[in-house]
């Protein structure tokens, strides 16, 4: 990042430093996470999902986190995650309220999650 740096107080950062900086950037980890609750329990599903948002997006590492309904299906809800490193999304996993939300979810969820990690290919 000392490159984006140089660039913004006008010091040449180098040849190359726009592919350089894409390069390190790409170490990001996506994960979408697709939630279906049971008829009725839409309500609990987004209020738990909702009760780890701040703390996930105030952990180490968090660069996004987001959530979404789905259009079609009430009952479909994804969080969108975007992380640092991988390291970073393995130490969320860990956490406490990582714990609480598998807890609550117990009887919400109508099916196990979905849970798919992308890495950055282009940006």
């Amino acid at each position: 990042m000392h490159r984006l740096k140089d660039y913004v107080e006008g010091r040449n950062p180098g040849p190359h430093w726009k592919e350089q900086l894409m390069n390190e950037r790409r170490s990001d980890l996506i994960v979408v996470a697709l939630a279906k609750a049971k008829p009725g329990k839409e309500e609990d599903l987004e209020q738990a999902l909702l009760a780890v948002a701040s703390p996930t997006r105030a952990q180490p590492g968090s660069i996004a986190f987001s959530l979404y309904r789905s259009a079609h299906d009430s009952t479909t809800l994804i969080a969108f995650e975007r992380w640092a490193s991988r390291e970073d999304h393995d130490r969320r996993l860990q956490g406490t309220h990582e714990r609480m939300l598998m807890s609550a979810m117990s009887g919400i969820l109508a099916e196990p999650p979905q849970i798919v990690e992308y890495d950055i290919v282009d940006e």
